[in-house]
């Protein structure tokens, strides 16, 4: 006779039950986990559990590997995680693959992580953060397009410096920025004189302009594409990548009370800003797009759909959780804890972003401020792919 059971149990109470957690005294803790879930089977009359076959220390986490009864399913598994969490009072991670994986992390997530502290990675890489893992990164020409949203002063900001910075450093021949700072330039009008800028619109109309010249900068590199044969930038000689940057995409949603001019100029804002999500990618554009509070009217269809990287910070609601990265949890990111985001792809997880203030920012990039003019012609500075 087989049976399987599993008892469903407020995690809360099913924590105090267990008792407090005894330092070095995991696998104990574990069973009793199992015992007090009920998760396992009876088989022939005899309940049986999960049973421990390895213990491997790594340099992050303990792992600890159980064989679990024949049939047992991964539903079933699906508890542990959240109870092992508060229970032995450290991060848990827990994985079935024919085997029940179950990693202890040493160490908890740090409340604070320093731009100095990221380590060089190779590659169109920009770091994530933090977390018990260590450092995560993100390649964009991978992934070549992001959003990003989080209610104000809790990273967002931040993070968009932080990687600006980051691709500088480690790109600076290669890379250039196209600003639209819609927070009357305010963020990223100081940067304006770096060789890698190309510009920085800090108005509606200043971004209407500059997005159709991105939008002519567009065609012309579609029509080399086509000439040579190319599908693919990652596949080309072409070293170049241009960065769209939108902080604050809500001041290009067009609003009822606005004229119809004003409707229409930012319709073609949003229209050209999905063209580069929707074919840029290939091209060598790459899109991140910010707003503080996501709905469908401030970030644009197109846009989310081609951004297979999201990230959110603290956000007020669940719904708004829902818009930025379809999925809830955004609404229970510490409100203490300025930095602390969601990121999410395929998969989903928490980090600390790195943290990098405008003096250590324009420090590490004065090497490249160079003098323009007040006055430029429209294509100048934009980047000629031959």
């Amino acid at each position: 006779m087989l049976e399987f059971f599993l008892l469903p149990l407020a995690v809360g109470a099913t924590a105090v039950a267990f008792g407090w957690r005894r330092q070095g005294d995991y696998e104990r803790d574990i069973d009793n986990v199992f015992k007090n879930l009920k998760v396992g089977a009876i088989v022939r009359d005899e309940h049986v559990y999960p049973k421990l076959v390895a213990k491997e220390k790594k340099e992050l986490y303990t792992r600890y590997v159980y064989r679990v009864p024949l049939g047992l399913t991964k539903k079933a598994l699906e508890p542990i995680q959240e109870v092992l969490n508060v229970t032995l009072d450290r991060h848990v991670e827990v994985t079935f693959k024919k085997w029940l994986y179950i990693d202890v992390f040493h160490h908890e997530m740090p409340e604070k992580a320093m731009y100095k502290d990221v380590p060089a990675r190779s590659g169109w890489v920009i770091p994530l953060g933090l977390n018990e893992k260590g450092w995560h990164f993100r390649d964009f020409d991978k992934t070549p397009h992001c959003t990003i949203a989080g209610t104000t002063r809790f990273g967002k900001t931040v993070m968009l410096k932080n990687i600006m910075t980051y691709l500088i450093e480690h790109h600076s021949d290669d890379v250039s920025f196209i600003i639209l700072d819609m927070k009357g330039g305010l963020e990223f009008g100081r940067y304006k004189n770096l060789k890698q800028v190309i510009d920085v619109a800090s108005s509606p109309q200043e971004a209407f302009e500059s997005l159709q010249r991105v939008k002519v900068l567009m065609e012309q590199k579609e029509a080399v594409f086509k000439r040579n044969g190319w599908s693919n930038v990652v596949y080309t000689p072409v070293k170049e990548r241009l960065f769209i940057i939108v902080d604050e995409g809500a001041q290009l949603a067009p609003d009822r009370f606005m004229t119809k001019e004003e409707r229409n100029m930012l319709l073609e804002c949003q229209h050209i800003l999905g063209e580069v999500a929707r074919i840029g990618g290939a091209l060598g554009f790459r899109l991140i797009f910010c707003t503080q509070y996501p709905t469908s009217d401030t970030l644009p269809r197109q846009v989310k759909q081609n951004a297979d990287l999201k990230i959110t910070f603290r956000l007020p609601t669940g719904y708004a959780s829902q818009v930025a990265i379809d999925d809830y949890g955004a609404e229970e990111l510490p409100s203490d804890i300025k930095g602390r985001a969601i990121v999410k792809t395929h998969e989903k997880m928490i980090v600390q972003t790195p943290l990098i203030d405008d003096d250590e920012m324009m420090k590490r990039l004065e090497v490249y401020r160079v003098e323009k003019p007040a006055h430029r012609t429209a294509n100048e500075d934009f980047i000629r792919f031959e």
